[in-house]
């Protein structure tokens, strides 16, 4: 059985995370992706710039070509194609504009305006590939007051109202990291491609799609903007602790930053942690025998979870705590996930070998569907210029040399780049 997209060219026009996850989606599903960089302004997640961070690369060792060994783009290039072509030249955009004419899909999240501005915008190509689909990605949208600005992860959750609820009471706003946002866009444009081609196979023709990433994100909190808009309201950030169960947080447990989270829903379920926890004077106290007790004395009860989950495997008391249905689970760090027999059983990791950054497991994505692809690695720089231009614009062997020897095309950034 072939892949589902299988046959479907991609186009990429992207950098960091959340573009290259929406192609690295449709690679999955099978489409012929080409990831598209520039000789002068190499993709972030290369680290190609300033002196290179050893723990990014395997073994600790950038090695002589450190942007084919950076483990942040081979992550997210799985199955693609490299075009390293310069679109400030005329003859690079003359063949960036024929790729994309011969395509079915053109990806892009860069700041809005940036196709328009090199003549690679839906309503340009459109009149030459009617069946193109665009996707762009801008954070704030391609119209309105914030469409110029620029955006990262963090300045993203901040717009979309996330961190303002991820705090404790009477605390500061703060994020959940880097680049949180960056696969919810992913997803999204994905999704959106996906629609696309639904709705091309009944009409015949492509579309300009836009996800702004800031409204893709804002989808997360969606309860929370309904009651703000319908009883002008504001969630009072409080931790981990919530109105409708009591204790509900996360406890520390046996070693350095482990945690395991327990959340008590019922009063059958309170019973049934003291038991457990050998604390009879909680089973006595009748004031905590419903929420409403419970939640006045939230601090006294998280201290006493605490002095007894302290010192205890969170792996092997969330399971002692799930057979008694109460609900918990230990708080999986990154090499819990990368040892997760769950995981292994159900083939998350596929085993990938790179010609430059050797064999390592990657992850795999979250949903499974037709055959499971054989994962290839992230390309080189510039590894398949010979290929797309020749077979698939159908240059000459002499014209593709004369384009290296100019550094129209690359197979090395510059040293500045």
């Amino acid at each position: 059985m072939s892949q589902p997209l299988e046959g479907l060219r991609v186009i990429e026009l992207t950098t960091a995370w959340a573009g290259p996850m929406a192609g690295r989606i449709l690679a999955w599903l099978g489409a012929d992706v080409t990831h598209v960089e520039s000789p002068t302004r190499t993709n972030s997640w290369r680290q190609n710039k300033g002196v290179p961070s050893p723990v990014n690369y395997p073994d600790l060792d950038p090695g002589a070509r450190k942007y084919d060994r950076t483990f942040l783009f081979n992550s997210q290039n799985l199955n693609k194609r490299s075009l390293v072509v310069d679109l400030k030249t005329a003859e690079g955009l003359a063949a960036m504009r024929r790729l994309i004419c011969a395509s079915d899909v053109l990806l892009c999240n860069f700041r809005g305006g940036m196709l328009k501005r090199l003549g690679l915008d839906y309503d340009t190509i459109s009149r030459e590939n009617p069946r193109l689909i665009v996707v762009e990605m801008p954070a704030y949208g391609l119209a309105g007051p914030h469409s110029g600005y620029a955006a990262l992860g963090p300045t993203m959750e901040m717009a979309a109202g996330m961190s303002a609820m991820i705090a404790y009471a009477g605390g500061k706003p703060t994020v959940t990291g880097p680049s949180y946002m960056d696969p919810i866009g992913g997803f999204n444009a994905a999704a959106a491609v996906l629609t696309a081609l639904a709705s091309r196979q009944a009409t015949g023709l492509g579309q300009h799609v836009e996800v702004p990433q800031v409204e893709a994100a804002m989808q997360l909190i969606g309860p929370e903007l309904l009651a703000a808009a319908e009883q002008g309201g504001e969630p009072a950030p409080n931790g981990n602790r919530i109105p409708y169960a009591c204790p509900h947080d996360c406890y520390p447990a046996a070693g350095e930053d482990e945690w395991i989270a327990i959340a008590v829903e019922t009063d059958a379920q309170w019973q049934r942690l003291v038991q457990q926890m050998q604390r009879d004077d909680l089973a006595r106290d009748s004031s905590l025998n419903q929420l409403e007790g419970r939640l006045a004395a939230a601090d006294r009860i998280d201290a006493a979870i605490a002095e007894w989950t302290r010192g205890q495997d969170k792996h092997d008391l969330a399971e002692r705590l799930q057979a008694q249905e109460i609900p918990a689970a230990p708080v999986c760090t990154p090499r819990d996930l990368a040892a997760s027999p769950y995981l292994a059983a159900r083939g998350f990791f596929s085993i990938v070998a790179h010609p430059l950054a050797g064999t390592h497991p990657h992850p795999g994505l979250p949903f499974h569907i037709g055959p499971a692809p054989a994962d290839r690695p992230a390309p080189c720089f510039g590894a398949d210029n010979a290929h797309l231009l020749g077979q698939v614009l159908g240059m000459e062997a002499a014209e593709i040399g004369r384009l290296e020897a100019a550094r129209v095309i690359a197979d090395s950034p510059d040293p500045e780049a």
